[in-house]
């Protein structure tokens, strides 16, 4: 069995290029990201930190997210996590990809990887499941070194042992049976990084520009066969049943539904704009007097000004969303609504903390007020004899009963601000 030459360190440095890039890459993602995001380093928020910075959920990676199955190529647990990947990496790329030729190994480890998360989406796409980590782009690279390293023996070439590879995939495969790890993924990453690689050997025959035409073509299909499979398993109905989920914290955060999950401070603030515009009614203001708000005695009021803004441009942001997604007429007036009523309060906090002139309709700043708790009331207090009101208050019912237990946890464990996340 014919060992490696022996080479400098350097030498081995400057054949391992992509290798390094990958290396730097997934070390910068773990650091910039902890850098930005604290909950990095909070157990009891880790997972929201995963799933916001496009961990691989597959509920959420199935129903349009579709960036997942690449940005999850670069995230990781913890540092032992990162540690030990980039390890296994670096002891393998140092070799192969001086074998494979850089691009080549690129294009192994990215395809390999893609289909790694692919496979983990469909396998776990009925339930709560997390995943990230570069191990599935990994084992494609063990995949493609295993079929290199039997092809170089037999052609009395130096090479990897196979049998060295194979009994490493064996412990891979058999903690990741033991620890819950996600072998789904790492199957996916061998067996494509072994597809790739038999056929980055079988363009080792050709001429050059015949090889590198036949690998482009080979990345464009597997590229496409990716993306073909990726839409055929979309679920529009678990997207409706996210979006909707998402919508319903938007409006418990805004104090529309049960009081006690608004936001500490958000309603006493609601209740004095609801005040200066029933007296600029009353007194025939054009202008309603809401700085005064701004003076009240609430701690919470300059995470108010900071928070509760972005809750209504993101109710504006998801009701249009939900609009297209839920086409019938009764539940697209009822989003119209309540999207008035948002862009209204919008302006009212803008007025309130930032002193800012904003054109405000006092008589329709009420009549949007009222119009969207009679809508998120469902009934219950409110009382009307017209039939459009009726049928969209029942629409708007019936979208916030559209999660399933599975949607709602999602969305449950997706981050927050961390002052307002229950702990």
């Amino acid at each position: 069995m014919p060992p490696f030459p022996r080479t400098s360190l350097i030498k081995k440095i400057s054949a391992s290029k992509i290798t390094l890039l990958l290396i730097v890459s997934n070390i910068a993602v773990y650091l910039a990201a902890g850098f930005l995001d604290t909950r990095a380093f909070e157990s009891l928020s880790h997972d929201s930190f995963l799933i916001d910075w496009g961990g691989n959920v597959p509920a959420l990676t199935l129903s349009g997210e579709y960036w997942r199955l690449f940005t999850s190529m670069f995230l990781h647990v913890g540092f032992l996590h990162l540690a030990v990947n980039m390890l296994a990496l670096w002891s393998l790329g140092m070799i192969l990809e001086a074998r494979m030729r850089p691009l080549v190994f690129l294009g192994v480890y990215m395809l390999a990887g893609l289909c790694g998360s692919l496979v983990t989406a469909l396998w776990h796409r009925d339930e709560l499941f997390l995943s990230c980590g570069a191990s599935g782009a990994i084992l494609g690279i063990f995949g493609a070194a295993i079929l290199y390293g039997l092809h170089d023996r037999r052609e009395g070439r130096p090479h990897i042992p196979p049998a060295n590879l194979l009994f490493s995939l064996v412990l891979t495969f058999g903690a990741g049976f033991a620890l819950d790890i996600d072998n789904a993924a790492h199957l996916g990453g061998l067996l494509a990084g072994a597809l790739l690689a038999g056929i980055a050997l079988w363009t080792e025959r050709m001429r050059p520009m015949a090889a590198v035409a036949v690998l482009i073509c080979t990345a464009l299909i597997v590229g496409a066969a990716l993306a073909g499979v990726t839409f055929h398993y979309h679920d529009r109905s678990m997207q409706e049943q996210i979006a909707a989920a998402r919508f319903e914290r938007t409006l418990a955060s805004m104090g529309l539904l049960q009081p006690a999950r608004a936001l500490s401070g958000a309603l006493s603030l609601d209740e004095c704009a609801a005040r200066a515009l029933s007296e600029a009614a009353q007194s025939a203001r054009a202008i309603p007097d809401l700085r005064r708000c701004a003076k009240l005695d609430n701690g919470y009021q300059r995470l108010l000004a900071e928070f509760m803004p972005q809750r209504y441009q993101r109710c504006l942001v998801q009701t249009a969303q939900l609009q297209q997604l839920y086409p019938d007429a009764a539940t697209r007036k009822a989003l119209a609504g309540i999207e008035q009523y948002c862009d209204m309060q919008t302006r009212i906090y803008a007025a309130i903390f930032q002193d800012q002139a904003v054109g405000l309709n006092v008589e329709k700043a009420q009549h949007a007020r009222l119009l969207t708790r009679f809508l998120v009331d469902g009934g219950k207090n409110f009382r009307t004899d017209s039939a459009p009101l009726q049928a969209q208050a029942h629409a708007l019912q019936a979208l916030l009963r559209r999660p399933g237990e599975l949607a709602f946890e999602i969305v449950r464990r997706s981050g927050c601000p961390y002052w307002s996340c229950a702990r």
